[in-house]
Formats: C-alpha cells, structure tokens, sequence
C-alpha cells in the first residue's frame, strides 16, 4: 500500500497520521460543480465566505484614490477601465460580481482602503495578496478552475502602463475629461483638474520605476527590485540608490508557506509580519521615516490585517487534481511516480514525509517544515533574483542611525540594501505593535512565533550562500510556468534535459495541458483571439534563462519517467497542518 503522512503542528504539539492509500486518495476528491459561467473552487479548505475576505481585505495599499479609479475610463474607449473585459486583458481576475466585501464588484485584489477619507478625494484604492496569488486554469471542455493561492497572470507593467496612458489620455481629450469629472459627484468640479494632473504625475512616476530593458509579461514582478526602491529610494528620498527592477520571478503560490521556514525564492525574510509588511510598500503601501526621527517612523500598511491574512493562508490547503474535468489518474503509473519522485526530488522538496526544523531552534520547541535552500552554484538556474539582491548597496540615509554593523561598501559610504530594508521594516514594525500595544506572547504571535528560545529578536532568513528555495510540490501542478523566474512552461519540460526545453513560449493562455501539466504555450496551439493577451517569453534574454534545475544529475530521465513523476505530482499531499 502506498501512503503518505500528515503532519499535524499546534502550539508545539507535533504528531504524525497514517493516512489513506494512494488510489483511495484519488477516488475521494470533493469537486463541487461551478455555477455556469463562474470558476469552480476546489476543496482548499476555506470557505466561501473566508475566499472573499481573502479576495477583498485591505493591507494598506494605496495606488490612487477609489472614486478616481472608478471614475477613469480606458485609454483608448469610453468603457470603464475596470470593464471586466479590460481587467481581464492585463491579466487579472475579474469578481463574478458585487458582494457584501465588494460593492462595487472590483477586480479580485483590488480592495478600497478601509479608515476614513482625509480629503474631497475620499478613500484610496490599492492592492491585496489576492491580486498576485489567485488563479484561474480553464479545462479541455472550458471549465475554469478557481486556484486560491496561486500564480495570476497579472501583467503588473501592463497595467501601470494603460493606468498612466488612461490618465493622460483623460486630461488631454475635453470630453473624456467632462464625463470624468461628471462621475465624480462629490468633488468640487474646480478641484478635478489639478487633482487628476497630480495623479497622473504621480502614476507616471511609478510607470517610469517599473521599466526594464526586459518587459515582465504576464505572472511575473521583480518584488525585491520594486520593495528596495520604494524604500532605499523613495522612502527615505535617496533617489541615487534606485536600480532598475530587472529580475522577476513569477508570484509564488501561497499554500503551506506560513509552516515553512523559509518563504521567498531567495529566503531571505525570516517572520511573515515582516516579509508581508515589505510585500505592502512594493506594491503601493507608503512608508514615511518622519525625517529621522525613527521612533515615529510607519507605514500605511495595516498590521492586524497582515496578521489577519497570513492566518488565513495558514489554513490554505494545496488544490486537489479535479478529476471530472482534467481527466482520472492512472493510479499504476502514479504509484511509479511515487518511488521516483523519492528516489529523484524528495531529497530537496520533501514529501510526503515532510522533514521538520530541529524543535530546539524555536520556542516553545515549535516546528516548521524544512525546505531547502539550494546553492545557486548547485541548482544553476538564472542567477540574476539571487544575485541583484545580494551585490546591491545603499545610501542609509535617515536609517544610518540603525545600521552601523550592517555590511558596508568598499568605501564604507553604502550598506547591504537588504540590511537597509530589514532594518526599515522592523522599524516600521515595532512602532505599529507598540502604538496598538501589542506585547509579550501577542507579539510573539504577530510575528509567526518566529523566536530563538530565549529571544525577544524574530528568527532571520537566509542570506549566504545565494540560494534558491526548494520547497513542498504538493499542489505544483496547478502553478506554471515553472523554475523561480517562470522559464519553463510545463513539469514535463523542467523534467526535460535542458536542451529540449522550450527557447521560446507564450503566456497568457489559461488553457491547461493535463499531460505535460502546465498551461499551453505553444502560439500555433492558442486561438487566434487569444494571442494578443499573450506575452512572448525569450529565454536568451537576460534573467529568463531556462537553465538547471538537471535532476538528477548526470543522467536523463526517460519520457516514461517523467510521465510517471507528473501522475504522481497530480495527487501528491502537502502536510496536514492544523492549528
């Protein structure tokens, strides 16, 4: 009998459970059917209700004011510019319609801030999780699967740039601009112009910092690029330490990432109250360093709600293989896969024996799933995430004060901008706990219990060498393209000799291919009304190479075994984690 284990985790309590055979796991998947023309939700363990807070809960950021963004209209038409249509061309989600959390029936991950309006603008608007980590995947028969917690397609580029041509367009064309400010009933008509002209600057600005000689294309944003200069740069107004945002990787899937102890590609954040406020300020949260005077430095991050999503996808289960619509497993061969998926990738992944870090390293002898931090220099894929991170220095500015035993450039004038941004955020922090009085174990818990017995100081992340996560592949199939930085378009691909794969492929296309596992890429393969949504993927190009991750080394899997690895990877079970 094939079987796995769970692994339970509570307050330090760690126990294993035998669970059921491979093929009694296949039989008993829960699908429930879709209403006609809406995405079908698997059984990730959220409810309705708990799936919309997660769509529409605000973590503080804030691109633009609300009444604006619903006011503007597309650059080029006279349709909203949050016509579900348009929203879908960039590459996100559209909601299937007003609710309770969503009045206005936003695109998922596009949230009103939620404390008072402090002027004629009213409310901002910005982003949450969900922009960048829900996902669609749409079946041979035209089904669409909902994936929560998985990799979008937004094309963050693309929408920063119709955003800016939108507004200009607005201030240029008299009766754009008239039907504009006819929708924005509650401002004084004198106060559109110079309003909406300072918004366009602003956007501009924040188009001009997204440019790369590389475009991104769909699912895929160089976060750390876009964190370290809204931070090193803007924040702290040090506009000499801006570097070009040049090395996307693709959205991380969420499942499981709140038990493992290291999260990111590179690994570097080390609690999950710091890694999510970093995540608000690159992508429209603020942060104001109160010229100096640090005790008073904050954010518009909102910290309870950080705590508040991060538990949320703590109990985000990885998505079952939807049988009805993908097709059934052929158990034998998945059985196979098994035993060379052991053989082959669990020493790095894991699974389904899910190794745990040591219990002295953590209070209370908590444990987290130990995922592997691989070498650059092992792995040999696309350096260029690992490296920008690590070579990249800064002026401290208004944060010398806190980085005196930071690395320091050559000429000791500059630091390690990774220590810049970990010293900016835990800043940032600590003053929000303190200002909503949050102490002791509350903070503890904040933080994701990430302590040292003894320690009062949360856990760090992983710096040297510059390295690669490896982590839990349960619910993988769901998530391509594939590698760190999205250059591989199916597993059959990554599972490939390097030169067999792909040099070229397309993405945007939700079209799933159920035997590769990944999405169809090939541009021949996609309807002729599809390709112009579609981004061209180059891998020559710098930072998309498609190169290493040639498991195992030294020999080749033969089409047979990869075949085999992918039935396996379409039921493998991630850890049963509970709280």
């Amino acid at each position: 009998m094939l079987g796995r284990k769970g692994l339970i985790l509570g307050a330090g309590v760690i126990v294993f459970l035998g669970l059921a055979a491979l093929t009694d796991v296949i039989m008993s998947r829960n699908e429930a059917p879709a209403e006609p023309g809406k995405a079908q939700a698997l059984d990730q363990g959220w409810s309705k209700e708990l799936r919309e807070k997660f769509y529409f809960t605000s973590q503080g950021s804030q691109l633009m004011p609300y009444a604006m963004l619903r006011a503007l209209e597309q650059p080029l038409s006279d349709k909203p510019f949050l016509d579900p249509a348009h929203v879908a061309e960039m590459g996100f989600l559209p909601a299937d319609g007003p609710s309770a959390l969503n009045p206005d029936g936003l695109p998922i991950g596009f949230v009103k801030d939620p404390r008072p309006a402090t002027g004629p603008l009213g409310p901002m608007v910005g982003l949450t999780c969900a922009a960048c980590h829900t996902a669609d995947i749409e079946a041979k028969n035209g089904a669409l699967i909902r994936i929560d917690g998985g990799a979008s397609q937004g094309d963050y580029q693309l929408l920063m740039a119709r955003l800016s041509k939108a507004l200009d367009i607005t201030l240029a064309d008299p009766a754009k601009f008239q039907r504009f400010a006819a929708r924005l009933v509650a401002m004084d008509p004198k106060t559109v112009r110079p309003a909406l002209e300072a918004l366009a600057t602003e956007i501009r600005r924040l188009e001009a910092a997204s440019w790369t000689p590389v475009p991104y294309g769909r699912g895929r944003l160089d976060a750390f690029g876009h964190i370290l200069n809204a931070v090193a740069a803007t924040a702290i107004n040090e506009p000499a330490n801006y570097r070009i945002p040049d090395a996307p990787v693709s959205y991380p899937f969420l499942w499981t990432t709140p038990w493992q102890r290291y999260v990111q590609w590179n690994g570097v954040a080390g609690n999950p109250l710091g890694r999510n406020l970093g995540e608000v300020l690159g992508v429209f949260g603020h942060a104001d360093f109160a010229n100096g005077n640090l005790a008073a430095a904050s954010s518009t991050a909102l910290g309870e709600n950080l705590v508040a999503l991060e538990a949320w996808v703590s109990g985000l289960k990885p998505p079952p293989w939807p049988e009805k619509v993908l097709g059934k497993v052929d158990a034998a061969k998945a059985k196979r896969g098994a035993e060379l998926f052991k053989a082959n990738c669990a020493g790095c992944h894991g699974g389904p024996d899910y190794r745990l870090t040591p219990a002295a390293e953590t209070e209370g002898g908590r444990q987290w799933l130990a995922v592997s931090m691989v070498d650059v220099n092992t792995v040999k894929t696309d350096p260029k995430m690992a490296m920008n991170f690590i070579t990249r220095y800064a002026k401290p500015g208004a944060l010398a004060p806190l980085l005196g035993t930071a690395p320091h450039s050559p000429d000791g004038q500059q630091v390690l901008a990774g220590s810049l941004l970990l010293a900016a955020v835990s800043t940032i922090t600590e003053n929000d706990l303190r200002a909503r009085g949050i102490t002791g174990d509350a903070r503890k818990a904040a933080y994701g219990w990430r302590f040292a017995p003894g320690s009062t100081t949360p856990q760090s992340g992983w710096l040297l060498p510059p390295s690669y996560k490896a982590g839990p592949l349960a619910g993988v199939w769901a998530t391509g393209p594939f590698l760190h930085n999205g250059s591989v378009p199916t597993i059959y691909d990554l599972l490939s000799p390097e030169e067999e794969r792909p040099a070229v492929f397309y993405v945007g296309s939700k079209r799933f291919d159920a035997e590769k596992l990944g999405f169809v890429s090939s541009y021949d393969s996609i309807p002729e009304a599809e390709r112009p949504r579609l981004s061209r993927f180059d891998t020559s190009l710098p930072g998309n190479s498609n190169r290493g991750h040639a498991f195992p080394t030294g020999a080749k899997l033969p089409p047979e075994d990869r075949t085999a690895i992918i039935e396996y990877l379409k039921v493998l079970e991630g850890p049963d984690v509970r709280h």
